[in-house]
């Protein structure tokens, strides 16, 4: 008689690949975007894995790591490709030279897949946390930003200094280059068409910076 096939799920392997594919992208962020609970997706990279996931997050964690099935359960065929992807979240706001808009509750219309090696030769960066791309509309940035262009900030800087930036002033989301000021900040549009404007004294504690434009993705 045959012997039994061996069915032990490999609960540490299994866990091990799936780190490693979904390094560097954070678990709280990798399980938003596939749908599922942050503890379950926790519980399956914890230290000895789980004994048997159900078929369905299997499948779905290995989509969303964009691996095989093959790869992640058994160790077998190729695992992710030599240059990670990483994703970025892209939302419907629109900066704007006139009205725009940003709130907690902005819908995230799909992540933006790219390499680490063009996030890093482009836009200086290896991880994905904190970054966001946004629409730009309108034309006063022009050329650096055109209208529509896919503007990339990264919301962990706030803190202004002397480069481009996104922020709110009076309810509006704008973009514009940052010169500090003595007393102020001067808001510079690279078109010349548009004049600069100034923002002291109390219409600074109205201004709230987004997050430094690391970049944009324009249509030519």
């Amino acid at each position: 008689m045959d012997a039994e096939p061996d069915l032990d799920f490999d609960g540490d392997g299994f866990a091990q690949r799936a780190r490693e594919a979904m390094f560097p992208e954070k678990i709280t962020a990798f399980a938003a975007r596939v749908g599922l609970p942050q503890a379950t997706v926790s519980k399956i990279l914890s230290a000895g894995g789980v004994a048997g996931p159900r078929v369905d997050i299997v499948a779905r964690i290995a989509k969303g790591l964009n691996v095989s099935l093959d790869w992640l359960i058994l160790g077998i065929g190729d695992g992710p490709s030599g240059d990670t992807v990483v994703r970025i979240p892209r939302y419907d706001v629109q900066l704007a030279a006139g009205a725009g808009a940003w709130n907690e509750g902005r819908k995230l219309l799909e992540d933006v897949p790219l390499t680490v090696t063009f996030l890093e030769q482009q836009f200086g960066r290896r991880s994905a946390t904190g970054l966001a791309f946004v629409s730009a509309r309108g034309d006063s940035m022009e050329p650096t930003i055109t209208d529509r262009g896919l503007v990339l900030l990264d919301q962990t800087v706030t803190n202004p200094f002397d480069d481009v930036f996104a922020f709110l002033l009076d309810g509006e989301a704008r973009v514009k280059r940052f010169r500090l000021l003595t007393d102020g900040l001067m808001l510079i549009s690279d078109n010349p068409n548009y004049p600069a404007e100034t923002v002291q004294g109390p219409a600074l504690k109205r201004l709230q910076v987004i997050g430094q434009v690391l970049g944009v993705l324009q249509k030519i």
